[in-house]
């Protein structure tokens, strides 16, 4: 009885967690996220293909929330908004400034990803 007791609270607070970790993100903190350059350094241009690229990311976002889909196709199309962001910045900084800049921001671009395919995004 002791074992399904803790296994039952364990699984509560996995579920209370993971519902206020989705609460919701804005398109500010979610830009404020995205434009992280995690100390590589662009130029003016390089700065601004990546933030419109950013931007176009973010509203995409938005625009996906607004419709309604199942979860499934929303992830696949989150994923996909995600990959589009990636080629563009590809095709706009230079295969050597993306990857260097790939290197520094992958892991707080994907725990992003993951937390905007639990969340509702807010205005």
């Amino acid at each position: 009885m002791k074992e399904v007791i803790i296994k039952l609270s364990f699984c509560l607070a996995f579920l209370i967690s993971s519902v206020s970790f989705a609460q919701g993100l804005n398109k500010k903190s979610l830009l404020s996220e995205l434009n992280k350059t995690e100390g590589v350094t662009l130029d003016a241009k390089q700065k601004s293909s990546y933030e419109k690229a950013n931007a176009d990311l973010a509203t995409g976002l938005l625009n996906l929330d607004k419709k309604s889909v199942s979860k499934t196709e929303r992830d696949s199309k989150i994923d996909g908004l995600f990959s589009k962001r990636d080629k563009d910045l590809k095709s706009s900084l230079g295969n050597d400034k993306f990857l260097d800049l790939n290197k520094k921001t992958s892991k707080n671009i994907k725990q992003l990803q993951r937390k905007v395919k639990l969340a509702k995004l807010v205005l």
